[in-house]
């Protein structure tokens, strides 16, 4: 099995538990605000999916690399996709913000590097961050379906974390 196969199998051993269905909700401003740095924060899914498109396309020497990167770049845009429709479903736009109304830019996206190792180290900050996220946002819901949406989302994400940390053992 190659190294691809082996981070592959990671990521498909998640595709077997199935994403719950996104409730009815109230409209809830507040709450919705705490999700938007998930959606288009600095470090947010829409980030995380143009940082690995990014680095996708400029490791075309890395094939195996690459390949995992557009997969998890993929996943991220469920994850995006299901946030927007929760925003929606709590009343707001699911505009690409932060908390504080700052549009997301493309400064958000690390084009600083293409070392290897420094790549997969801004990735595993980019995982971290989101598990943390969504970790906090947990915390201030009470509903049981959102909660079951966040956590399974944060099994992607730790599944990422570990894909990544295991390409940077490999690197050393």
């Amino acid at each position: 099995m190659t190294k691809y196969e082996e981070l592959r199998c990671m990521l498909e051993k998640n595709k077997k538990i199935p994403y719950p269905i996104i409730p009815k909700l109230y409209p809830n401003k507040r709450y919705c605000n705490l999700i938007y740095d998930s959606l288009g924060g600095k470090k947010g899914e829409l980030t995380a999916i143009t940082q690995y498109i990014y680095e996708h396309n400029n490791l075309q020497n890395e094939k195996e690399i690459n390949h995992i990167l557009k997969d998890i770049a993929i996943e991220e845009m469920h994850h995006l996709n299901i946030l927007g429709n929760i925003i929606v479903n709590l009343g707001e736009k699911p505009i690409y913000k932060n908390s504080n109304g700052k549009l997301w830019t493309t400064e958000n996206v690390s084009y600083t590097t293409l070392k290897l190792k420094e790549i997969i180290n801004i990735n595993i900050e980019l995982e971290e961050e989101s598990i943390s996220r969504y970790q906090k946002i947990l915390k201030y819901t009470n509903n049981i379906y959102l909660r079951r949406i966040y956590e399974r989302i944060i099994l992607d994400e730790t599944t990422h974390l570990e894909i990544f940390k295991s390409i940077l053992f490999d690197l050393k």
